[in-house]
């Protein structure tokens, strides 16, 4: 075939090295196919001829409702991400957009003075984008995105991704006939095998070792403490929930607009609010100190164990949408968390507040070991309980399933146990 400058090379791999530009176990373009109508994820790969990076390298996975596309310009760095995701059938919405320009050839790729937007979009409108034109070291611009609505939705094609619709290879440099090509396997750059790096679909927050938290006697470690141990699991108050409509939120963050209402409904009732706490040995000035800290919380909804998690969504939020360790979850500045029935927060919250702020011993009461508060609503027979966390931010919230199906328990994770791992 005669090279026009304007055919675009097509190859097909199950994964995609981003530290060598090359495949992972290459695929012809029949497989490929096969593995689309299996809805197993595998990459397509889009190169010219005399260039040896590729323009753009596609990751499709149906099963997640993804598909990303990465940019590359001719030294190999990446310039642009988009992550499409299906929310409808046969329809693809933009999720994400980043971008990045570097000033010079020497300049590394996603260097930290290297000029960079990104854009988050959601289905209902609200967006944001944050430009840093010198970088993550310099100051930053948030505003209203400037999408389109035409290019925040797509077709899905046939096969791959070709109604994205990608600016790249829409350029008119790039327009014309489109080449199997076959795959070469990812390798290093002085011939000898690569260590892959893959490039995988969004992988959202996912709870760590959660039934194993409010297990006596478990021993486990993190990042910052070698050895931990789960010291008891205490009883903070009994929470009645009349409604069956829970909420779990902050009693003194009202930003959002209101409450955090879970769509799980739980049967209505009193449930034990629970607390796990681990003792550990910390060390500070040469001297070693025994310490106990409460690790997180939950509504005991049955005695059965839980076996599965998941997450606990509320209203208008779907986990389609989330990105690499996100996670859905109550906001707090405050460093507080709640269980409440949800029918009565405006009545709780405000007693939570005329206690804690304002000094009305009678609008609450102390539960626990912890610091905890309870305030009751009179009138519903409703209450509130509240914990503390580790800190401000967002705090995701766990839902425990039996092995048949049924809720078990709502946790809250509420200090930072970063690479928890069992003992």
């Amino acid at each position: 075939m005669a090279d026009d400058g304007r055919t675009v090379l097509v190859s097909y791999a199950k994964g995609w090295d981003l530290s060598s530009y090359g495949a992972l176990e290459p695929l012809t373009r029949a497989e490929a196919e096969a593995r689309d109508r299996a809805e197993q994820p595998y990459v397509m790969v889009h190169r010219v001829p005399g260039r040896t990076v590729p323009v753009e390298v596609h990751l499709v996975a149906w099963a997640d409702h993804y598909v990303g596309v990465w940019a590359y310009d001719e030294r190999g760095r990446r310039t642009q991400e988009l992550d499409w995701r299906l929310l409808e059938p046969e329809r693809l919405f933009l999720r994400h957009r980043s971008q990045w320009r570097y000033d010079s050839p020497e300049q590394a790729e996603f260097a930290q003075d290297a000029w960079r937007t990104t854009t988050d979009l959601y289905p209902d409108g609200r967006g944001r984008t944050v430009s840093e034109p010198q970088g993550v070291l310099g100051p930053s611009r948030h505003g209203r995105p400037d999408v389109p609505e035409a290019e925040r939705r797509r077709d899905r094609a046939q096969f791959g991704v070709g109604g994205v619709g990608s600016p790249l290879l829409a350029a008119p440099s790039l327009r014309g006939r489109q080449a199997d090509d076959p795959a070469a396997p990812a390798t290093a750059a002085d011939g000898a095998a690569a260590t892959p790096s893959p490039w995988l679909p969004p992988r959202p927050t996912a709870p760590s070792h959660l039934g194993e938290l409010f297990r006596p006697g478990t021993r486990l470690a993190t990042k910052d403490e070698p050895e931990m141990t789960v010291a008891a699991v205490r009883e903070i108050a009994v929470l009645r929930v009349p409604s069956g409509r829970l909420a779990v939120d902050c009693p003194l963050t009202t930003d959002d607009g209101g409450q955090r209402e879970l769509l799980e409904r739980i049967p209505p009732g009193a449930y034990p609010v629970q607390e796990t706490v681990l003792s550990y040995e910390l060390e500070y000035d040469g001297e070693v100190f025994p310490t106990e800290e409460s690790a997180a919380v939950r509504l005991l909804v049955d005695a059965e164990p839980a076996v599965t998690w998941e997450p606990a969504l509320a209203e208008g939020e779907d986990p389609r949408l989330l990105r690499d360790h996100e996670a859905y979850g109550f906001a707090t500045d405050a460093a507080l968390g709640s269980f409440a029935d949800s029918a009565a927060w405006d009545a709780l919250a405000d007693r939570y507040r005329r206690y804690s702020m304002d000094g009305e011993e009678h609008a609450g009461e102390r539960v626990g070991d912890s610091y905890g508060v309870r305030t009751a609503d009179s009138a519903t027979g409703a209450d509130l309980i509240q914990f503390a966390t580790g800190g401000d931010g967002v705090w995701p919230v766990w839902l425990g399933r039996s092995a048949s199906g049924k809720l078990v328990s709502v946790v809250v994770v509420c200090v930072y146990l970063l690479e928890l791992r069992i003992l």
